[in-house]
């Protein structure tokens, strides 16, 4: 396998996959049978990882703070893990050179750093990433908001830490339990009070203030900038358990994802809301012209606001 990813010729792939290695990001084949490239990740030994997206396809927002919560999660992991952010890096800035010019969009990034090196794959690496097509939110989305589930009795098993293990968890869960209707399944806390999505962090809005889970949840990187827009722009942010059973007291809900940024939520579970209330539509495009003003290229990632 070449170390020096290569776009094929007339047959793009909309999966690609790389193992980082010193010298640099290595185009990894995976068997049709796993499904996708983070289906193929999936099939190592579990550890970490991240998810975020290409921006003018080889810039990045939220780099640094992806990497510091990279650090602290293998720090965290309940195993030793080896990373070396520079090796990482480099090959991170390769696939982004590579993978958005061959799909002809903007790229989903998945990165897993795992408990052992994935030589199922055909690497010796243990630093994988996964790159597949970005082309916004789907129509239906934009138009009339999610309608999201709550998710009793499915939770991280280590909820500060972003481990992959949690990935086919929820899967099984979702499959067994879940709305297959449902954009996204909101995790309860065993008393009944809102957490976060499977995917994202889910925010609600009462009175023009925000409301949002103080722990039990994985801080997101779009989460913390959304609150920080909305302190500096005089909105509060109340860090405080809201019971599932009192969002029909609330006026708007949204999530936020480092994919998708800030999606309005016009349902859960019985309970109506706008499709993008007043608050929802203010932080939305303030956190757009953030991403567009912050993202960066990858050798100037801790010059980066995020």
């Amino acid at each position: 396998m070449s170390n020096t990813p290569q776009v094929p010729g007339s047959q793009l792939s909309e999966q690609r996959l790389y193992g980082a290695t010193p010298a640099g990001a290595e185009r990894l084949e995976f068997h049709p049978a796993l499904g996708s490239a983070s289906g193929a990740i999936n099939a190592v030994a579990p550890g970490v990882y991240e998810g975020l997206r290409t921006f003018e396809r080889t810039k990045f927002f939220g780099l640094k703070t992806h990497l510091d919560r990279l650090e602290d999660s293998v720090r965290g992991f309940r195993l030793p893990i080896e990373y070396d952010e520079e090796t990482f890096v480099a090959a991170l800035d390769a696939a982004a050179a590579d993978a958005p010019a061959a799909f002809d969009s903007e790229a989903r990034v998945r990165i897993d750093v795992t408990a052992a090196p994935a030589h199922v794959l055909g690497t010796s690496s243990n630093v994988l990433i996964a790159m597949t097509p970005f082309r916004g939110l789907p129509t239906k989305i934009i138009e009339e908001g999610a309608h999201v589930h709550t998710a009793p009795g499915l939770a991280r098993p280590y909820p500060g830490v972003k481990t992959s293990d949690f990935i086919p968890l929820r899967e099984a869960w979702i499959n067994a339990h879940g709305d297959p209707d449902a954009y996204e399944h909101i995790m309860l806390n065993p008393e009944g009070a809102l957490l976060e999505g499977t995917q994202s962090n889910f925010v609600l809005v009462k009175d023009g203030a925000l409301y949002g889970a103080p722990s039990g949840i994985l801080p997101g990187v779009t989460m913390r900038a959304v609150y920080a827009l909305a302190r500096e722009m005089g909105i509060d942010v109340n860090l405080e358990f809201v019971p599932a059973s009192e969002l029909g007291s609330f006026d708007e809900a949204f999530m936020t994802t480092s994919v998708r940024s800030v999606v309005p939520i016009s349902l859960v579970d019985e309970f109506q809301f706008p499709n993008g209330g007043p608050i929802t539509r203010k932080l939305s495009d303030a956190y757009e012209a953030l991403t567009m003003e912050d993202a960066i290229e990858i050798p100037g990632r801790r010059s980066a606001k995020y």
